[in-house]
């Protein structure tokens, strides 16, 4: 299952993203060193970030989200259902319970 997050706010996506990076830093949970999540802007044409996992003796970067800006939203997207512990602590203690709201699809087979 798939998750989106969105996020009723004025805020730039890279706040948004940077509010959930700030509470996903883990020390000694991971066999490959510190593991946490930074945001990089997205290559592609249109305007967006994106989440990615970073372990620390590793060069590799994994994505866990894309960030982006919908009307008067942020979404955060296409994220796995084992990791939305990881966004909805950080998210609802920002933004609050009626800010928020999310979408859960399953992938087409």
């Amino acid at each position: 299952m798939t998750m989106w997050f969105y996020v009723k706010t004025a805020h730039d996506p890279k706040i948004v993203g940077d509010a959930v990076c700030a509470n996903n830093v883990f020390e000694d949970a991971h066999p490959k060193g510190k593991y946490s999540w930074i945001m990089q802007k997205g290559k592609g044409e249109e305007e967006y970030w994106q989440i990615m996992g970073k372990y620390e003796d590793l060069k590799e970067l994994n994505n866990v989200a894309l960030v982006y800006r919908a009307g008067d939203t942020v979404v955060l997207g296409e994220i796995g259902d084992d990791l939305v512990p990881n966004f909805m602590d950080p998210l609802l203690e920002k933004y609050g319970f009626d800010n928020i709201k999310w979408v859960t699809a399953t992938p087409k087979r």
